[in-house]
């Protein structure tokens, strides 16, 4: 098993006066569609519900970005406080939000934008946030790119191919059982698995439905695991305990989701997903395969340039060789969601939530730098054509050799 380290993750803390309340921000909503909406709502609501958050030390706050663009502040996020708030558009926001002054931002906007745009707006603001900096999610949420980021850096990923509508609309080297999913969506909407050739046309309209790129990757049977990075106070990284799923094939949004019968998410839609036995945490591997999916997590974590977290999804083929399917580097913090759900098994004391979570906060907090400074530190983090094209050569030059892991590389 892996073994967790045990330097503390949180913050000795004395008992604060009203005055030293930091203040923190929710930032919530979309302006894509209904379900990135409701949900970025769902999860805020379930990280703001923890009865052990300390609100003596903080002061939360939220601020709703609706589907029309305008912006509100509600109270809380119960329905009625949603349905009283005044909207405004964002220059009124934006001066709010500079009257408002918060210390920190937690972003539980999903969304493409919500996970990029937005969380550029409060980096101008010099507002710090908690989790991944946008130039690390623009290709992170691209699952071609990531593939790409992750390959030309030895670390395994499926065979697969890059579509585009129009131009190239059904796969040529890859073969079925394979896995269609956009490029650009999350919660597994989207995806197929498609087992028989003649299903392949109507998986594909359905992903382009989402995206007008989609990737097709090789099926690969076997074992499906989720592992998580977070980075400690003194910058090494820990893995904490691996979660397996138990499948009949993959995951599908069914199980992260439940829905009701007009395929709106349901008010416990995170909870209800979850059915007893379908999960467990800690992982049963071996300490082979534990050691090889740390490598291959804690090097995926410094390629995307991650901040404080990252969250991978991997299969296991049935010869024992891990493959990163895709990278999710985002996390709301409230008791349902994975990376505290992992955490409460680490054995540590100050990795159980919501200690973890207020870590982070501060950690955030004192993170603050000179603009200057984070400008500069900005552009250099950030790719640019030239180390994508890099990878892009690394990549083709590596074809057919062997992974870290020593099977043959996707």
């Amino acid at each position: 098993m892996s073994t967790v380290a045990t330097a503390s993750a949180s913050a000795s803390f004395s008992p604060p006066s009203r005055s030293d309340r930091k203040t923190v921000l929710h930032l919530v909503g979309s302006r894509q569609d209904e379900f990135y909406h409701d949900l970025s709502v769902l999860y805020a609501r379930a990280c703001d519900d923890c009865a052990d958050l300390d609100r003596e030390r903080y002061d939360f706050r939220f601020a709703v970005v609706h589907m029309d663009g305008s912006w509100s502040f509600p109270s809380g996020l119960d329905q009625k406080s949603l349905a009283e708030a005044k909207h405004m558009p964002l220059p009124a926001a934006v001066m709010r939000i500079s009257e408002m002054a918060p210390d920190v931002m937690v972003p539980h906007m999903f969304c493409v934008e919500g996970m990029t745009r937005f969380r550029s707006l409060f980096d101008l603001l010099d507002i710090p946030f908690l989790g991944n900096h946008e130039y690390t999610v623009w290709p992170a949420t691209d699952k071609a790119t990531t593939k790409q980021l992750l390959e030309a850096n030895n670390v395994s990923v499926p065979r697969g191919e890059l579509l585009e509508k129009g131009r190239k609309d059904m796969p040529t080297t890859v073969k079925v059982p394979v896995v269609v999913k956009p490029c650009n969506e999350d919660n597994s909407r989207g995806i197929t698995l498609v087992k028989k050739q003649e299903d392949l046309a109507a998986a594909m309209d359905y992903a382009f439905s989402f995206d007008s790129r989609v990737v097709v990757d090789e099926y690969i049977a076997g074992r499906e695991v989720r592992a998580a990075v977070i980075e400690e106070e003194d910058g090494t990284l820990t893995v904490l305990p691996k979660l397996e799923y138990f499948l009949k094939d993959i995951r599908t949004s069914a199980h992260k989701l439940a829905t009701d019968q007009n395929g709106k998410l349901s008010s416990d839609a995170i909870k209800a997903a979850k059915k007893d036995g379908d999960r467990k945490c800690p992982a049963d591997l071996s300490p082979e395969l534990h050691e090889r999916i740390d490598d291959m997590v804690k090097t995926a974590h410094r390629v995307l340039a991650c901040t404080h977290y990252s969250l991978y999804d991997l299969r296991i083929s049935e010869d024992g060789q891990p493959y990163i399917l895709e990278a999710a580097l985002f996390c709301s913090f409230s008791p349902l969601s994975v990376i505290p759900a992992m955490a409460q098994h680490a054995g540590r004391e100050d990795l159980l939530h919501p200690k973890l979570f207020h870590s982070f906060l501060e950690r955030a907090i004192k993170q603050r730098k000179p603009v200057a400074q984070r400008v500069q530190e900005d552009i250099a983090l950030a790719p640019t054509t030239d180390t994508l094209n890099s990878f892009e050569r690394g990549s083709s030059s590596n074809s057919g050799t062997q992974s870290t892991g020593g099977s043959e590389k996707a």
